[in-house]
């Protein structure tokens, strides 16, 4: 496959991720810049330095498509791998796989782990609490239990 065609197909599959994120996001404009600022303040997401990485460098790429006449022919560092992580990429937006949608799965998943220990946690401190009256109300004689 020739450099002009690689550019080519690079620059349709990333305007396609570019869409894909503004559409995330609810952007108009910035998609993939979006999608950066949210990596980035997302600290444990998965692959997060990895997809970092590559999308900055692909931003800039993007930016010389846009700015430099002749960019098709002149941008020499594109491969065709290059045209295939940001297609999988674009796929794994789709697919709500992408590293912040696993990050903010993995959020929610344990944030309602806690509202449950939290809440099983309440209702034991009321049985204890409920079962210690009772005792106290059977020992001082106001209450006869039948057992």
């Amino acid at each position: 496959m020739g450099k002009k065609k690689i550019n080519n197909n690079f620059s349709k599959a990333y305007a396609q991720m570019e869409s894909q994120c503004q559409e995330k996001f609810g952007v108009s404009v910035g998609g993939v810049d979006e999608y950066v600022k949210r990596l980035e303040s997302a600290r444990f997401a998965p692959d997060r330095e990895d997809v970092l990485g590559k999308l900055s460098a692909y931003q800039h790429i993007s930016q010389r498509f846009e700015n430099e006449p002749n960019a098709a022919r002149t941008i020499k560092e594109l491969e065709k791998n290059d045209v295939q992580w940001v297609k999988k990429f674009g796929d794994s937006l789709k697919k709500k796989n992408d590293p912040i949608s696993r990050y903010l799965k993995s959020a929610r998943k344990y944030v309602r782990g806690r509202k449950i220990r939290r809440a099983l946690l309440i209702i034991l401190i009321i049985l204890v609490v409920l079962a210690g009256a009772a005792v106290a109300l059977w020992k001082f004689g106001i209450v006869n239990f039948p057992f």
